[in-house]
């Protein structure tokens, strides 16, 4: 057989000499998928990941603080819309705008009942746009970057798990993407139009959040303007982020009024403003320094080694317009970090808007042309190869807890060891056939990255699953498909 066979089904044949007729098939419709994939990135990475996120919501039950969006959801899909959720107790929730509830509610609304997917909707939409952002933010100067980007982000635990537990936080994370990638982009291919779209985010933000989903998004874009000098874009951008920021609290206070009168529009702007401020949680200043970090796993540690390796280079030219970018995000991710210090309040989520520049700016160590990051992209991939016998590791040793544990872990033992057979014939698979190849790399990072999805759905996301659902005094059972 020629080293080089026509695509055609003439030129498939088997050592005997006939036909491959399925091959040929199988081949031909693989390189169409590879054909659609590659001319349209964007379409194809929100709908795998948007696939990949409704999978991943598959539980019984709704547990935790967001039995109370099941709350919302239904008392709007019985008595219709209202100004601010109405919670089981049939008064008006005052630490969460109407938004997100009328979202779930527009998408269980046509099957006339509230379903695990119908919840999860809104939300696996949101983190799915988040990642064309990184996508298309990356892509501006290097396909495999922003590539490379969307599978760190996927890589980062709290980011997957915000999506599973329905944190609103999620929102927030998205329009910051969105608002930077308008700024940056607008900027380097001179259209200063979109700076439009940019204050149309904000509002988005303010609208699915409230005031905490407007000034996140507000402090990346003006540090930004404040980085590159852009001085009398920064002050019009500060001047009409400011006036947008009041209406908003004037017409969020009007609702509340409406909804709930004097006492309801006081717990609003307590519970949505300074609530949030002078809580009387412990202030706990080291708590995204330390552990609020450590959820977002290798993502954030490989984005520290790269803002401390790539000082230097931020420090050059402004027309090393990578290094320029790496600025940038480090600038959003301190900037983040710095600001959700400051409330008293802290969960790890809050700081979510962080995700896109961590996954980034650890993309960066696969995209060096320096060569600064050769031996921490070594090591990294091969932790991908392995991280299939180190699920496996995890269920033994939960096998042997369990055989004298007063209270048994839970995980899905079929799932880790079936997908651990899977893994390791597709490892053996990659590096019969890619070992090599110029896009070796990325496969290998995409390998740990489904590696990562598979060990937290089977193993870490059950065995919480059970431990909460033990302790969850008012669970919220549902069917997972929307009818």
């Amino acid at each position: 057989m020629p080293a080089t066979a026509p695509n055609t089904a003439r030129g498939w044949r088997s050592p005997a000499g006939h036909p491959i007729i399925g091959v040929f098939l199988r081949v031909g419709r693989m390189e169409d998928y590879k054909k659609l994939i590659l001319q349209r990135p964007c379409q194809s990475i929100f709908l795998i990941a948007l696939a990949l996120f409704m999978a991943l919501q598959y539980k019984p039950a709704v547990l935790n603080y967001t039995t109370r969006f099941v709350d919302f959801a239904d008392y709007m899909l019985q008595h219709g819309m209202t100004l601010f959720p109405i919670a089981d107790d049939l008064q008006p929730y005052p630490d969460y705008t109407i938004a997100n509830t009328v979202l779930v509610y527009l998408a269980s609304l046509p099957f006339g009942q509230l379903s695990v997917l119908s919840m999860g909707l809104p939300f696996c939409i949101a983190a799915s746009l988040m990642l064309v952002f990184i996508y298309k933010l990356g892509a501006l100067h290097e396909r495999k970057w922003g590539l490379c980007g969307v599978l760190f982000a996927l890589f980062t635990w709290a980011f997957v798990d915000s999506v599973n537990s329905l944190a609103l936080d999620i929102y927030p994370a998205l329009i910051t993407a969105g608002c930077f990638y308008l700024a940056y982009s607008a900027d380097l291919k001179q259209q200063r139009g979109r700076l439009a779209l940019v204050f149309l985010g904000l509002i988005l933000g303010f609208a699915l959040r409230g005031p905490i989903g407007m000034i996140g998004p507000a402090l990346v874009v003006g540090s930004y303007y404040l980085l590159s000098r852009q001085w009398r874009t920064l002050v019009g951008f500060s001047l009409v982020s400011g006036l947008l920021f009041a209406a908003g609290v004037a017409l969020l206070a009007w609702a509340a009024h409406v909804q709930g009168g004097d006492a309801f529009m006081q717990q609003v702007l307590e519970m949505q403003g300074l609530g949030r401020i002078a809580s009387d949680h412990s202030p706990r200043y080291y708590f995204y320094f330390s552990a609020g970090l450590i959820t977002y796993s290798f993502t954030a540690f490989y984005a520290l080694c790269v803002m401390a390796r790539s000082g230097r280079q931020w420090l050059g030219a402004p027309s090393l317009s990578a290094p320029r970018l790496l600025l940038h995000l480090g600038a959003w991710f301190v900037v983040l970090i710095v600001f959700f210090t400051i409330p008293n309040s802290k969960k790890a989520r809050y700081v979510l808007s962080i995700t896109p520049a961590i996954s980034l700016l650890a993309a960066y160590i696969f995209i060096d042309p320096n060569g600064l990051f050769s031996a921490t992209r070594r090591r990294l991939l091969r932790l991908c190869l392995n991280l299939p016998a180190i699920g496996a590791f995890l269920a033994l040793l939960v096998l042997g807890y369990n055989s004298f544990a007063a209270r048994p872990l839970q995980p899905d033992f079929a799932g880790v060891f079936s997908s651990f057979a899977l893994l390791s014939g597709v490892r053996y698979w990659i590096g019969r056939q890619y070992t090599g190849h110029r896009h070796y790399e990325v496969i290998v990072l995409a390998f740990g990255v489904a590696a990562f999805l598979l060990l937290d759905g089977f193993f870490f996301n059950a065995i919480t699953y059970h431990l909460e659902l033990a302790k969850e005094p008012t669970p919220k059972f549902l069917p997972y498909w929307f009818w």
